[in-house]
């Protein structure tokens, strides 16, 4: 592999090198971090009123291939899925990313490309974790992929890629924030979780 070290992004902290990939993408600081934010949006999910039960589904293989990280049983007692992201880089920026697709690089040819955790997650809500500013955002699936539509027919986005592991690279987006308005609800965390 060419060394080469390349800035990826302008308005945030998505620097990586090439030639420093891990061996999986599944490990290392970027998992501990996510792991963290998986936990606290797993406790307010539990002390929140209006829900009766939480399921944490992150241990079970399917739901990690299907990028789902928690049932929530609410109070009528209806199940609805969800995932779990957390983004150290809200409330420096001014942007959401979204996993967009990936590339194996090593695999025959009908599996080299692959949907991103925003198109391909069957959850009904994304529960976007912003530690800088003890932010939850809570989004539909729906709304995020009709953002997405909408905002590439207008403008050429941002895309990001990011040599996510000696297998893997992966495509984000960034969409400006202000075209959630309306769109998502924003949830302050009482105490601080740092």
């Amino acid at each position: 592999m060419q060394e080469q070290k390349e800035k990826i992004g302008q308005d945030g902290d998505w620097n990586m090198e090439y030639s420093n990939r891990q061996i999986k993408s599944y490990s290392g600081d970027l998992m501990q971090k996510g792991k963290y934010g998986e936990s606290i949006v797993l406790q307010w999910l539990k002390e929140n009123p209006n829900v009766n039960d939480v399921i944490d589904m992150r241990e079970f293989r399917i739901s990690q291939r299907l990028d789902v990280d928690c049932g929530i049983e609410t109070l009528d007692r209806s199940l609805v899925l969800a995932e779990i992201k957390t983004d150290y880089n809200l409330g420096k920026t001014n942007n959401f990313i979204f996993e967009i697709f990936r590339i194996n690089h090593f695999v025959d040819a009908d599996k080299v490309f692959y949907l991103g955790w925003v198109f391909r997650s069957p959850a009904k809500y994304l529960l976007y974790y912003s530690p800088n500013e003890n932010i939850i955002y809570r989004f539909t699936f729906k709304n995020i992929r009709e953002t997405i539509g909408q905002y590439i027919a207008k403008v050429n986005p941002q895309i990001i890629s990011v040599p996510t592991d000696e297998q893997k690279t992966t495509f984000n987006i960034l969409i400006p924030q202000y075209l959630f308005n309306n769109k998502i609800q924003k949830f302050k965390l009482k105490i601080n979780n740092e």
